[in-house]
């Protein structure tokens, strides 16, 4: 197919803009990145992203949400633990209005109490909803990380959220404006709309972005570790990478897919042959920075443990001879130029490699780097994975 030709440059502000023309498609995506040292009140910018919903200049919510509705497009946004993001995915003919209104939205500053006040409770409810269910495995690995400002629960605690400053508030918001801003421009969009883009979101006033230093602090590294009791069992096996770099973060999803995506994955086959018939496994990697945690997760019995326990071992030698190439690269190499015929996903995807490597990337550039991964490449980043500290959590109920 005739790829098309992607564009990665720096804005009149500091911020960095991908762009991927194709305008023989029918939509048009865009995604803006604000990234963000998580040193505020644990839940302050989850509570500052519901903000950005309630007022766009003279509009408010309800005329915000009519004018999303009466285009037939959405603005999406969600708040991790290191950034925030808002996308929205439209009809070309559209394209403009709806980037005016985020723009509008994210350029709102001053708020009412009663902003706040609506907001509250709606937070109050998601707070409930992630605690009624149990995740005690999604807690243990947001406690892993040596640098704890990451370890905080993004949507932070209802109570304390209420008596935040305004002032705190207020500062949040303006940390998100930081020249470590990333856009995300895909689709069927005209060069009129793309130099719209860049005389808004390009002329956004940003400050510097500050990186502080970690906290020096004690590191938890307890080889073994129980988490409640009962018969049934999730067991959490964990590896820290102190210092990943950019072929270890790009290889990790291509080792996770490799080892635990479909039945005819690494773990399916060899836990398979050893009596375990596993139907599911969470396969998981998270990057901060330079640190990268590698996990899964599983379900077994509390007298399948002992049977379980060496073939933690025995499975990382399995790893260590997996024919990655042949299990990932007809989905993550080959089917990958299939990404530009979706201006969404397309996006997307340099939002979640953007996490990844806390830097833009277009996904020729991505390809490019990830065609000269061999099986041997592959297994050597396993090893650096492999070898590093390995946690074990037996999580009961």
């Amino acid at each position: 197919m005739n790829t098309p030709v992607e564009r990665r440059g720096r804005l009149e502000n500091g911020a960095e803009l991908v762009a991927c023309p194709s305008p023989q498609l029918h939509s048009v995506a865009f995604s803006v990145v604000l990234p963000f040292t998580p040193e505020c009140t644990p839940g302050v910018y989850h509570l500052v992203e519901h903000m950005f919903f309630e007022r766009a200049g003279e509009r408010r919510a309800k005329e915000i949400n009519a004018e999303m509705t009466a285009r037939g497009s959405e603005i999406m946004g969600y708040t991790a633990v290191n950034y925030m993001c808002f996308s929205f995915t439209c009809r070309p003919d559209v394209f403009l209005p709806q980037l005016e209104l985020l723009f509008s939205m994210l350029s709102q500053r001053d708020y009412e109490r009663e902003d706040f006040e609506r907001v509250l409770p709606v937070i109050r409810n998601e707070i409930f909803e992630a605690a009624f269910y149990d995740a005690r495995s999604a807690d243990i690995l947001r406690e892993l990380w040596f640098d704890s400002r990451y370890i905080a629960p993004v949507l932070g605690n209802a109570d304390v959220l209420s008596r935040l400053e305004p002032e705190e508030i207020r500062e949040a918001r303006a940390s998100l404006f930081n020249r470590g801003m990333c856009l995300f421009l895909a689709g069927a969009f005209t060069p009129e709309q793309e130099r719209r883009v860049l005389d808004t979101f390009g002329k956004m006033p940003l400050r510097p972005r500050e990186r502080t230093p970690a906290p020096v602090e004690e590191k938890v590294t307890r080889e073994v570790n129980r988490v409640g009791r009962g018969y049934e069992l999730q067991v959490l096996v964990t590896y820290h990478v102190e210092r990943a770099d950019l072929e270890l973060k790009l290889a990790a999803h291509w080792l996770r897919s490799g080892l635990f995506d479909g039945l005819d994955a690494a773990f399916f086959r060899f836990f398979d042959d050893r009596g375990f018939q596993f139907y599911s496994v969470d396969g998981i990697y998270n990057i901060r920075g330079d640190e990268l945690i590698f996990s899964y997760l599983v379900h077994i019995t509390k007298k399948e443990r002992k049977k379980f326990d060496p073939l933690i071992d025995a499975f990382e030698d399995e790893a260590a001879h997996t024919d990655y190439i042949s299990l990932v690269k007809p989905y993550l190499y080959e089917n990958a130029p299939f990404l530009y015929d979706s201006p969404e996903r397309l996006c997307s995807h340099y939002v979640d490699t953007w996490a990844d490597l806390s830097a833009p990337l277009t996904l020729r550039e991505e390809l490019e780097y990830c065609q000269k991964f061999t099986n041997e490449r592959l297994v050597a980043c396993w090893e650096r994975i492999a070898s590093s500290l390995r946690r074990i959590f037996y999580i009961g109920r």
